[in-house]
């Protein structure tokens, strides 16, 4: 049991005496095989890949070939009992009716070696996919941290039974669908628990963890809790590193006035379905304010970026393309709106602008501290001054704050430009009604002004995320909204090698648009968002809306007017061109489509015109004496042409009697 004397403010420090809870012995632990034929053992499943890894054997061999070795290097000290370790291996037997074969798995660890090898039941595979199984015994020994585990696979004989030309034997291995692997009792890590802190009524309990994996024995956890008195601390735990160390940091707000005497209990689990790592131990706490504190630890150290989920970012992009003194402008606002431990990182970093503790790798080291003076500093408090630093000297070292490893990992001239070809840039930061170093989200605001060169294609967009062994983020959103003046276009726009993300570019009279989005954008994905900027009138909006209305309605005047006195049948059939064309505009087709779509519709609409038939005229009424009071209706018979339909009268009672018809021409018997 530890006493802690209550004091004002933290009265623990980071550097305090902790108490090991655990392990002394080894764990069940899945070690997969992942890499080539001399590859690696890792206890992670979430370094398998999709493609994995494979060798073959293609003819039968009777003398002794190793399959592959994998090595196991991070070894933390302490006994391996006397256990059997298990391996299964993936296989696919093809072009063959089956296979035997004459394998040995051996483990070496340090300088001793075990091994095991196919019995008769398990030397026969059949043809297909199936898994081989190693038992291999291991004696009770110590390990030391210079100690290596080495896991080599061999063939002494392979023979197939009824094979074809391209008979082989694959094992497989590496991915996630086939993760082939040894069951192994080893030592993994410690843990410890750092005597609480105690600052008003927020109660610092800290978590440290010694391994061999660094960082990855954290991000590839499946989760990691803490316990006061079997009550689980909720609330998002603050990561940092001490030298080799991963700390992870809760704050604990139950605590009541007064002496406390609490267990405090850490759990990790480690794999999905393996070793439980855990232990607990007690101490005594003197709480006098229990309304003080921030709810949040506020670290000595740099924060970690990440505890392996990933913080959540979300992207928008506002972007809008005009001319101005006959240049082609570009303006662009990107917006990253940041939450999770990725924020608080970046708070924990504007409160610690000019502190010359910082360590050689940390992006922020060297940071000039401006107006920003030491009762600023490390106030748990985002002040004015402090942030107007951060956007004053994010202007010239947002590169490295963004792209470095260390930083945000994020490529900046892919997603916001080249600094070079900028006119202007300013950053931004709204803290969100949250000026405290806490776990509050934020957003970050680039505003760029660049000029465009007419007619040279440009990259709008590119995926801007680095391959993260540890990933920093989650998936990500992003909302992409571009805008032209009436007298600039896009030009031709593409999205190339993603299907994934939504892309469309549409063109109106007052400008074009083209959207781009996608709610849950996956780290590895690839894409490129390509478009040819243009200030030539006869490629903007409103003049390209003018001309195509002008050709348009000149064919359609052109074609009422030539069939004014003939059937229009066939024209109103052939307006369907008039949607069609203004398809062609709408999705912003090059001008040479528009052009070609609406000149071909006229040339059309008039062509048909010329050819339409006549309509017959109407019966006149004769006029009789002279005089238009009196009229007498004369019944005159008719036929229709058989060809066009056009009513002919007969004027003649002679049989048979041959008549032009007025509306085709053509020439008509009548015999009856």
């Amino acid at each position: 049991m530890v006493s802690i004397p209550f004091a004002s403010g933290i009265i623990a420090s980071a550097n305090a005496q902790t108490a090991v809870v655990c392990c002394d012995d080894a764990h069940n632990v899945e070690l997969y095989m992942t890499g080539s034929s001399t590859g690696q053992l890792t206890p992670f499943s979430q370094l398998l890949d999709d493609d994995g890894d494979n060798a073959e054997i293609t003819n039968s061999i009777t003398s002794q070939e190793t399959v592959g070795t994998w090595s196991f290097g991070r070894v933390w000290p302490g006994s391996i009992p006397e256990s059997t370790w298990n391996l299964v291996i993936n296989y696919r037997v093809s072009d063959a009716g089956g296979a035997q074969i004459n394998a040995t798995a051996s483990v070496k660890i340090g300088s001793q070696i075990f091994s095991d090898s196919t019995n008769l039941e398990s030397s026969v595979l059949g043809q297909g996919e199936g898994q081989i199984e190693f038992a291999i015994p291991v004696e009770q020994m110590s390990v030391s941290a210079s100690s290596e585990i080495e896991l080599e696979l061999s063939a002494r004989s392979v023979v197939f039974t009824v094979p074809g030309g391209d008979a082989k034997l694959e094992f497989l291995w590496g991915s996630t669908e086939y993760p082939s692997s040894m069951s192994a009792e080893i030592p993994l890590m410690e843990l410890s628990i750092d005597n609480p802190q105690v600052e008003g009524g927020d109660i610092y309990l800290s978590a440290v963890i010694d391994s061999p994996f660094g960082i990855d024995a954290l991000a590839y956890s499946e989760s990691i809790e803490m316990f006061v008195d079997g009550i689980k601390i909720t609330g998002d735990p603050i990561e940092t590193s001490r030298g080799d160390s991963i700390v992870v940091t809760w704050t604990w707000v139950d605590a009541a006035s007064g002496l406390n005497n609490i267990q405090v209990s850490i759990r990790l689990n480690f794999q999905s379905n393996g070793p439980v790592i855990e232990g607990s131990t007690q101490f005594t706490i003197e709480v006098t304010d229990t309304g003080g504190g921030t709810g949040t630890f506020y670290p000595a150290d740099e924060p970690l970026r990440t505890s392996g989920e990933g913080s959540p970012l979300a992207i928008t992009q506002l972007i809008d393309l005009s001319s101005d003194d006959g240049e082609l402008k570009m303006a662009k606002t990107t917006i990253l709106e940041i939450d999770g431990e990725m924020a608080f990182w970046m708070r924990w970093g504007m409160d610690h602008i000019g502190d010359t503790d910082l360590s050689t790798n940390s992006v922020l080291f060297g940071w000039s501290p401006g107006g920003v003076s030491s009762d600023d500093r490390e106030s748990r408090n985002i002040e004015n001054v402090e942030k107007e630093q951060f956007e004053r000297e994010m202007k010239t070292r947002y590169r490295t704050y963004m792209s470095d490893v260390n930083g945000m990992q994020l490529l900046s001239n892919e997603l916001i430009g080249d600094s070079a070809e900028f006119d202007t840039i300013s950053i931004s930061v709204d803290l969100l009604g949250e000026n405290r170093v806490v776990n509050h989200p934020l957003t970050l605001t680039f505003s760029t002004l660049q000029t465009l060169t007419s007619g040279q294609q440009f990259e709008l967009l590119r995926s801007f995320t680095l391959t993260q062994t540890t990933p920093l983020w989650q998936d990500y959103s992003i909302t992409v909204e571009a805008k032209s003046s009436v007298l600039t276009s896009f030009g031709s726009s593409e999205m190339l090698e993603s299907d994934y993300l939504s892309f469309s570019h549409s063109r109106y009279p007052w400008g074009e648009t083209i959207s781009i989005e996608a709610a849950s954008t996956g780290l590895d994905e690839v894409y490129t968002i390509l478009i040819q900027p243009n200030d030539n009138l006869l490629f903007a909006p409103m003049p390209l809306t003018i001309i195509t209305s002008i050709i348009v309605l000149f064919g359609l005047f052109s074609a009422f007017s030539i069939t004014k006195n003939k059937h229009r049948r066939f024209l109103w059939l052939e307006l369907v061109l008039l949607p069609i064309v203004a398809l062609i505009y709408l999705f912003s087709y090059p001008p040479i489509f528009v052009f070609a779509g609406s000149g071909g519709a006229t040339l059309l609409w008039i062509v048909t015109g010329l050819v339409s038939p006549r309509r017959a005229k109407k019966s006149e009424k004769p006029q009789v004496d002279g005089s238009p009071q009196s009229t007498l209706e004369v019944s005159i018979p008719s036929v229709n042409c058989p060809s066009c339909q056009t009513k002919i009268p007969i004027l003649s009672d002679e049989r048979p009697l041959k008549v032009a018809c007025s509306g085709c021409g053509k020439t008509i018997k009548i015999v009856g």
